[in-house]
């Protein structure tokens, strides 16, 4: 069975981007484009891992992070951030040890980094 992943971000676009590429490399990817979104595929889908941005309106993904963590507190997250984030984005991905990825994101590491957290 192809692993799933939720990929959540506010840019519609980039969103569907990288779940295009997902799908093209052997996953099952489910778009969402809040918190709100993210935590219902979550909740239907049961997927693998979850794709995040940080940086979106009204809840960001850490407020994601946190609410994944109650309902599945083993369910892998990586986050997204612009190179623009203030330093303390980089201190709490560094403090709640998770795996992160600048954008704009190399398409490959990013294949690379999700295959990597699904293999632990």
């Amino acid at each position: 069975m192809k692993p799933k992943i939720v990929v959540v971000d506010d840019d519609r676009l980039i969103c569907e981007l990288y779940a295009e590429h997902l799908i093209q490399n052997g996953f099952m990817a489910y778009t969402a484009f809040s918190v709100r979104e993210a935590l219902d595929r979550i909740k239907r889908h049961k997927p693998d891992l979850v794709l995040t941005d940080v940086i979106m309106p009204k809840e960001t993904g850490f407020d994601l992070y946190k609410k994944v963590k109650l309902l599945s507190p083993e369910l892998p997250i990586i986050f997204m951030t612009g190179y623009e984030s203030d330093e303390n984005t980089y201190v709490y991905l560094n403090k709640i040890g998770k795996k992160w990825v600048a954008k704009p994101v190399v398409l490959g590491e990013l294949l690379e980094l999700i295959r990597s957290e699904l293999k632990k």
